[in-house]
């Protein structure tokens, strides 16, 4: 029973650690982002059937897997029960609170139902962490939701320093100093030991080798569900103490190294990409480039990248697209459209595009890593190249505008703009002096 609570405990990744290394923005328009937040995501969900799997069999019994199978059972009821009828109830009762006017109440509101929910867990046998997570999943659906979490953030926060400081007071240092060769062996588990497995996987379901690596260094780590799973191990006596203070030690140190781990999956990511340019079968070698000068290269051939491409094609300049996605660019390539497959960053890639004789190129495709790549390369190889590209905030968009993109679009924005200009032309300004407001807006 040890066994599996230690494997359990190094076996899951952080879901809040993958956010503070990576960044929101990584996690939302990278491929490698997406597939590690995936990954974490459902790690986090597992741990709820781990807690209650293994905490059934920590128990002493005749029948252990019987036992955890009714456990699991018994768990899945009361999720079905608190999902189903929750969803129904629990959104009512708060929006006959919110209709009240008082936020104090509507907060008290949120607590009990959160409190509540988590000990009529303990009643039917199942974990108060279950409980909670289901009553949150109940009021997930519901359109008070925002006003929910907007109240919960701050609880939230202040619940989990408290929870990590307990954690700390029950570490044991001297545990943890006398057994270091067991904590290292934990930590090479936690960093290597899921690191090229995920890789690997990744690799052999088809994705590039540089995003595998990447994914696979972010997702090397343990975090907050680990200490959950360790603080139940060691509640129901399936871990002693000293091998709690070991594990966790272990699991603080992945968390220390997350971000090194991670600069380093990038750096060889990079390099992978470059050493392993990827090739599409059944198309010829020639680049649909060839001979092209002062032309357009569009980086990304979705919605905005195929708009581009029209436009630029109805006015007879001549353009070509690069495109990462397999089953886009090899649709895009049958139809006759000149599409080059392959990962903007990668520097074959654009070397294939002509990018030393290009006059402008459009990112228009939302990987903020690989933009950042692409335009670094290309202007080192073409400095008189004009640049446009699209920017998710505001920190993006300073760090392009600093790498040298001339035109940076920022889709808030261009929103903003348009709502500025539909209002003011309502009410009789001019487009001349609408063109003045907006340029200083800018």
């Amino acid at each position: 029973v040890e066994a599996l609570f230690l494997g359990a405990v190094v076996s899951i990744c952080s879901s809040v650690v993958l956010v503070k290394v990576a960044g929101e923005t990584a996690l939302q328009t990278t491929l490698h982002g997406r597939l590690a937040f995936s990954w974490s995501i459902v790690q986090d969900l597992i741990t709820v059937v781990l807690v209650v799997v293994l905490s059934a069999v920590a128990v002493e019994s005749d029948q252990p897997v019987v036992d955890a199978l009714l456990a699991t059972a018994l768990a899945a009821a009361f999720v079905v029960a608190v999902l189903v009828g929750g969803s129904r109830v629990l959104p009512a009762v708060l929006s006959r609170v919110a209709q009240l006017g008082l936020r104090e109440l509507f907060v008290v509101a949120v607590a009990v139902i959160a409190i509540g929910t988590a000990a009529a867990a303990t009643l039917v046998g199942v974990s108060v962490a279950l409980g909670a997570f289901v009553a949150g999943l109940a009021l997930a659906e519901s359109d008070l939701a925002a006003s929910v979490l907007g109240e919960v953030v701050p609880l939230r926060e202040l619940f989990a320093t408290l929870f990590f400081v307990s954690v700390g007071v029950l570490l044991s240092p001297a545990a943890v100093a006398g057994g270091l060769v067991v904590v290292i062996t934990l930590l090479l588990l936690i960093v290597v030991g899921k690191a090229l497995p995920i890789a690997g996987v990744l690799s052999a379901a088809g994705q590039r080798p540089g995003v595998a690596v990447r994914t696979g260094a972010l997702i090397a780590q343990s975090g907050e569900f680990s200490f959950v799973l360790a603080t139940v191990g060691l509640q129901v006596g399936a871990l002693s103490q000293e091998v709690f203070s070991q594990a966790m030690g272990a699991v603080v140190l992945s968390i220390l190294l997350a971000a090194p781990v991670a600069a380093a999956g990038t750096w060889l990511g990079d390099r992978l990409d470059r050493r392993f340019p990827v090739r599409m079968p059944g198309v010829e070698e020639a680049s649909p480039a060839e001979g092209l000068r002062r032309h357009v290269i569009i980086a990304g051939y979705g919605m905005v990248g195929r708009n581009v491409a029209r436009v630029m094609e109805g006015r007879g300049i001549p353009w070509v697209a690069i495109e990462g996605d397999y089953q886009r660019a090899r649709g895009a390539i049958e139809g006759g459209a000149r599409v080059i497959f392959g990962d903007v960053g990668i520097t074959t890639v654009l070397d294939a595009a002509h990018v030393e004789t290009a006059g402008t190129l459009v990112m228009a495709l939302p990987d903020a890593l690989a933009t950042r790549q692409a335009v670094v390369y290309a202007l080192g190889r073409n400095p008189r190249l004009h640049v446009v590209a699209r920017a998710h905030s505001s920190a993006d968009e300073a760090e392009l505008r600093r790498l040298g993109v001339e035109r940076v679009i920022t889709a808030e924005r261009q929103l903003g703009n348009e709502l500025v200009r539909y209002t003011l032309m309502r009410y009789g300004v001019p487009e001349r002096e609408i063109d003045t407001i907006l340029r200083r807006r800018a």
